[in-house]
């Protein structure tokens, strides 16, 4: 009996183990993204409180690798690089508590609403993973309508935030939990 409950916990840990191998690979692909040239199209173009944005990615550079895109993810941060509005999309990750959205190779378009607390502006960055684990990113400001500029917006960001996850730290943690457990139990 004992062995059966030992064996039944192990499978529990590998259960959250994986999920959190997956996030934490797909967030770490971030730290060493490149600045790409891609387009991102985020309408509409001026920040404004409880609006919602249609956010759409655009890849036509004819690139060898460009079939072997495996996700699109997105991200909306304020100038203090919090997470900020909410994504409406299926599938998000939580990437060193950066809420961020995730679309499938075939999904290059997602919603996203912003908040409706007083932000001075959002920054949306879009990454685009390919199969062979590298990523490229782009970044768009949006500025609130009386901000704007006539310039082109920089879209190279001077650094990319630390990505990690924590979701594989409490899964090592819930490991002895689990073994104690079994423990008193038998």
């Amino acid at each position: 009996m004992t062995t059966f409950l030992f064996l039944v916990q192990l499978l529990f840990i590998g259960t959250l183990i994986i999920p959190a191998y997956a996030q934490t690979e797909r967030c770490n692909l971030l730290l060493n993204a490149t600045s790409s040239n891609f387009t991102v199209i985020v309408t509409p173009e001026a920040y404004k409180a409880n609006t919602a944005y249609t956010v759409k990615i655009d890849d036509d550079r004819n690139l060898t690798n460009s079939n072997n895109v495996t996700k699109y993810l997105l991200q909306a941060l304020s100038p203090q690089n919090v997470s900020v509005g909410e994504w409406d999309v299926v599938d998000t990750d939580n990437c060193s508590s950066i809420d961020t959205a995730v679309l499938n190779a075939t999904q290059k378009t997602a919603n996203w609403t912003s908040p409706g607390s007083n932000v001075s502006s959002v920054e949306i960055r879009a990454y685009i993973i390919f199969a062979d684990k590298y990523a490229t990113f782009k970044t768009v400001p949006l500025n609130k309508e009386s901000e704007t500029t006539t310039a082109p917006p920089n879209t190279t960001p001077n650094s990319v935030p630390v990505v990690q996850s924590s979701s594989f730290f409490i899964a090592v943690i819930q490991l002895p939990l689990l073994l104690v457990t079994s423990k008193l139990l038998s």
